[in-house]
């Protein structure tokens, strides 16, 4: 299985509360791979995936803020119509359940990745390994 580590970071909802978690990072050498910002009146939850999760979340917590580590699934898939829908029915037919997803750039211009969050990380990445579906690792977005 090729799960990857993401990162949830509570901010609050007020300006310059991202500013300040990003800062943070940067100042410590950390590369932010995939990012996705979700927010409520009073609060926000910014999803990471990073060069060095670890680091990052003893950088976040040392800076006072309160961070979750979830297993997702990770895929790379070429850039072109259809693909994604491709993956979700891949998940779809196996019974597997996407409860949200965001998209990065990986290091080709022919393809996009998505950070993929399901309710069976296990099953997901055995129904896309027999589809073909690239799955990237940890070590594949640190290195990019």
């Amino acid at each position: 299985m090729a799960d990857v580590r993401q990162i949830s970071v509570f901010i609050n909802n007020k300006p310059n509360q991202l500013n300040e978690a990003v800062k943070s990072l940067k100042d410590a050498g950390i590369n932010i791979r995939a990012m996705s910002l979700a927010d409520t009146k009073d609060f926000g939850i910014l999803r990471i995936v990073v060069n060095d999760t670890q680091k990052a979340c003893d950088v976040l917590k040392n800076s006072g803020y309160a961070v979750i580590i979830t297993d997702v699934v990770t895929v790379s898939i070429p850039d072109t119509a259809g693909q994604l829908s491709r993956v979700l029915d891949v998940l779809g037919s196996e019974g597997v359940n996407v409860e949200y997803l965001y998209a990065f750039l990986g290091t080709s211009e022919k393809s996009v990745s998505f950070v993929i969050r399901v309710d069976d990380n296990s099953k997901a990445s055995d129904a896309l390994t027999n589809a073909g579906i690239i799955q990237l690792t940890e070590n594949d977005i640190a290195e990019m």
